[in-house]
């Protein structure tokens, strides 16, 4: 499936370049311009692009003034004599040349000649001795491609006992499998080029199939420009047969290994070994069948390289073989000792051999893999864990795999403790975007509790506060405290039971049950927000450098959330170049592990650093990657936090109506009672600012920066407050901003006090100073924004010009509309101009009287003299005049 009026083609019919090739091309040309000498042998696996490469070559040689001679040879003709070389043709003669000893006589003497022969492996005798003869010829280079190593063919092909040069053609890369997809289809997104990359191992002829399987069968989807994977390769019947052929080329040994770790999901390469050889363990590794993790070889593990291979690994495996191979598993770990041996994996084992469990029993092992980042294994230990304890590890199992409606499914069904309670409203919450429901699940459970009942649900309570209107929750506030006052259970709650406290045991002596490892991830991700969006993005940032604040290891939602929150904690706090190196690295970090939500999460951030830098041309790509990314089954708080800033985004670079749409599907998602729709409704502001209803929007600016005050959202009363005086200097609203930023710790926001009161008393020489600081920051935007608001008059502006124009030089952005040029001023005034974009956008002037709450006489006299300013006689002529003017006060 495609978009309308965008056209692709991917299939054998168009040549595709070759990427990633610079330093073979480069070897291959310096092997084939020096003197003749036995030639050049390019090997490597089918489909890999020798031949592809060996043509580059050969028309290089010929630009360059050699004669080129092409031919190839075939399984079916290995057994005829002479036909690999009678086959050969030269481009400036017809028909074909001479077999045998005539070919020699038909060279010429007076260029050198290269001869290049595709699927050297196939040549038979005969053919092979006239090259090898042909290789001891003056002037004469010989180009072979071969799909093996070494062997007959090399071996037939030496000249005069000498060997001839060998180049191997690996796969491609991640990074250039990335950049050959981009080149070919146009922007895919991440994670689905690391997922044709471990499917097709990075070889060209198999991802060549891959698109075409893709697009035919819409698999291969374009949603904003960005081109997508939906669904499980693993569904598609055609993918399917095409890895069955890639892995019918695999001898028995190989099969063997690659049952043993797909029966395994992650074995140490010890063991491996131990079972089928060192042979084997290498052919598997080098054609990319598995991965190897890094370290000692006593601690390196190998894993599937993608779960496709491994479910047709063990597709026909009998039970009764499944269960020997399980045995051999145990056996062997037991020879390689505790070393390199998976306490939990062992335990699965056993369990699968039908022996009996020595040590751990399923329940802690399940655990264990949990912590260890292994819920596939985790599930399937905690299947064999009776009770509300095994409910509960496999209700963990199923969300760190990012499989909620499962895990609601599971937890619905039974009679739930706290534990349980807990899990199950941060699933409603947070996987299932259902939060009246996650907040009714709270309330329940406290209800039944009578009263505290354990961090569990404290921390449940903070992530459902968090995101719903009302009162803030403190900073740091304890989980397991009551609901924030003003919280009102759903209706039909019952009221909460006094329970007495346990005979003998006062309350505060009694120790609070660990956390639920899922709850605890959740907690990390939630004290990040507070943090960062509560007014102390620095001690989030602070607190992730010391360690205090660590990246969840079990929950991809949350670990990717968490990642955000460090990123965006790093820009809050000033420290731009950070924040951006730190995106990329949890970008890549999230597309190796493959979870689309942490991927599209992480990768928004890489968009919002670029915008904070005055980038959004350059943010684009990374915002419409994450747009395209998110779904139904995406937690709706990342699917806020992605909408909004690609809305802005593309305001800002000139799509206002794009903007707008997608704002407007976001309002119709959220809830009314939930905080996120004032990012929306912040959001909004600024695309309306950036397509020049700038009264408008700084009017709803200053209603909602006091609302988010009221609330002490601080970091983004912060971020609002800015935005208004930015659209709207004045006084009173320099004063607000300074306030808010004194309660908060970031550097960042005392810089945008110092630009609000320097706006507001047409400072020149502050303005300079803040758009200094801004520029040694990193955010040239708002340096850009501040040198640009830099009034004339005396020597500064002069400075002020020169600084401008090397901003200028160094910004790439667009010039905002309401930032003005140096002694330039807006030729309407506040009101003036207020009236007008109302009256542009449809409303009546007694529509405009009582918006504004002033008379219609009034309106009209308004925009009377707006017409006579702007040169217009009639309001159709409104939209245009407003541009007009805004570029006539250097605002474009």
């Amino acid at each position: 499936m495609t978009e309308p009026g965008h056209p692709v083609t991917v299939g054998v019919e168009r040549d595709w370049p070759v990427l990633g090739r610079d330093a073979e091309i480069a070897y291959g040309e310096r092997a084939l311009a020096g003197p003749a000498g036995p030639g050049l042998v390019v090997t490597g696996e089918p489909g890999v692009g020798k031949s592809r490469l060996a043509d580059l070559l050969l028309d290089r040689c010929a630009a360059r003034g050699l004669l080129v001679l092409r031919g190839a040879a075939t399984e079916a003709t290995r057994h005829i004599p002479g036909v690999g070389v009678a086959g050969l043709r030269r481009p400036d003669a017809p028909g074909w040349l001479p077999a045998g000893g005539r070919l020699r006589d038909e060279l010429p003497r007076d260029r050198p000649v290269v001869v290049g022969i595709d699927d050297a492996d196939h040549l038979d005798d005969a053919s092979a001795a006239v090259l090898a003869e042909l290789g001891g010829v003056a002037d004469v280079r010989l180009l072979l491609t071969t799909g093996r190593a070494a062997g007959p063919p090399a071996a037939r092909t030496d000249v005069a006992g000498r060997p001839p040069r060998r180049l191997h053609l690996p796969s491609l890369s991640r990074a250039v499998t990335s950049e050959l997809l981009g080149q070919v289809l146009g922007p895919v997104d991440g994670l689905t080029a690391d997922l044709l990359w471990r499917a097709t191992r990075g070889n060209p002829r198999l991802l060549r199939r891959m698109l075409d399987i893709g697009l035919e069968t819409g698999g291969l989807t374009r949603a904003h420009g960005v081109w997508s994977w939906r669904g499980r390769l693993d569904d598609q019947p055609r993918v399917r047969d095409l890895a069955s052929t890639d892995l019918g080329t695999f001898d028995s040994a190989e099969i063997t290994a690659l049952r043993y770790v797909a029966l395994a999901g992650c074995l140490s390469e010890r063991i491996l070994v131990d079972l089928v050889g060192a042979d084997a363990v290498a052919a598997v590794a080098g054609r990319g069948a598995v991965t190897r993790s890094d370290g000692p070889d006593v601690r390196r593990t190998v894993a599937m390289a993608h779960p496709l291979y491994r479910q047709l690994a063990l597709a026909g495996l009998g039970q009764l073989r499944r269960r020997q191979m399980y045995r051999d598993l145990v056996r062997a770990a037991g020879r390689a000792g505790t070393r390199g041996v998976d306490a939990a994996g062992l335990v699965w084992w056993r369990l699968e051999a039908d022996l009996p469990q020595r040590g751990p029993g399923p329940a802690a092992a399940a655990a264990r893999a949990l912590a260890a980042g292994a819920p596939v294994l985790a599930e399937d230990l905690a299947r064999h864990v009776p009770g509300t304890r095994g409910v509960g590890l496999r209700a963990q199992a199923l969300m760190a795999q990012g499989r909620p409606a499962e895990t609601e499914r599971l937890l619905g069904a039974v009679d739930r403790d706290t534990e349980l309670a807990a899990l199950r409203s941060l699933n409603l919450f947070w996987g299932l975007s259902r939060p009246a429901d996650a907040r009714a699940e709270v309330f329940r459970a406290r209800a039944a509790a009578g009263g505290p009942a354990g961090d569990d649900l404290g921390v449940a309570e903070l992530a459902v506060s968090l995101f719903t209107r009302g009162p803030s929750p403190a900073v740091d506030a304890a989980p397991g405290a009551a609901p924030p006052p003003g919280t009102a259970p759903p209706p039909g709650t019952p009221p909460a039971p006094v329970a007495p406290p346990a005979p003998g045991v006062p309350p505060a002596v009694a120790a609070p049950r660990p956390l639920n490892p899922l709850v605890a991830d959740a907690r990390t991700t939630m004290n990040a927000y507070l943090l960062t969006f509560r007014g102390q993005p620095a001690r989030a940032a602070g607190r992730f450098a010391d360690g205090s604040l660590t990246l969840p290891a079990r929950w991809p939602a949350m670990r990717g959330s968490a990642a955000a929150c460090h990123v965006h904690a790093l820009i809050l706090a000033g420290q731009l170049a950070e924040a951006t190196r730190l995106a990329d690295r949890y970008y890549a970090e999230a597309v190796r592990r493959g979870q689309p939500v942490e991927v599209a999460v992480v990768g928004h951030e890489r968009g919002v650093c670029a915008m904070w830098a005055g980038r959004p041309a350059e943010a684009l790509p990374a915002l419409r990657e994450a747009r395209a990314l998110i779904d139904e089954h995406t937690p709706f708080p990342v699917r806020v936090f992605v909408s909004c800033e690609y809305a802005v985004c593309v305001a800002a670079l000139g799509r206002p109506d794009e903007a707008y749409r997608e704002l407007d599907r976001g309002l119709a998602e959220i809830p009314d009672d939930l905080g996120l729709r004032d990012r929306l409704e912040f959001s909004q502001i600024r695309a309306l600012a950036h397509s020049g209803r700038l009264a408008y929007a700084a009017d709803l600016a200053d209603r909602l920066a006091d609302r988010y005050l009221d609330a002490a959202r601080l970091t983004t009363a912060v971020e609002c407050a800015y935005f208004q005086v930015r659209l709207r200097p004045s006084t009173r609203g320099a004063a607000r901003l300074r306030a808010a930023a004194k309660q908060c710790d970031s550097p960042l926001f005392d810089l945008f006090a110092d630009h609000a009161e320097a706006l507001a008393a047409a400072d020149a020489r502050a303005l300079c100073r803040v758009a200094d600081g801004f520029a040694e920051r990193g955010y040239l935007g708002l340096a850009y924004e501040a040198a640009a608001a830099v009034p004339g008059g005396g020597r500064v502006p002069r400075d002020a010009e020169r600084r401008l124009a090397d901003l200028a030089g160094r910004y790439s952005g667009p010039h905002p509309p309401w930032a003005g040029g140096p002694g330039v001023a807006d030729p309407l005034t506040a009101r003036e101009r207020e009236v007008c974009e109302l009256a542009a956008s449809g409303l009546t002037n007694a529509a405009i009287a009582t918006a504004l709450n002033i008379s219609v006489r009034t309106v009209t006299n308004l925009l009377e003299r707006a017409y006579h300013k702007l040169g217009i006689h009639r309001r159709r002529q409104l939209p245009a005049a407003l541009s007009r003017s805004l570029v006539s006060a250097g605002r474009d």
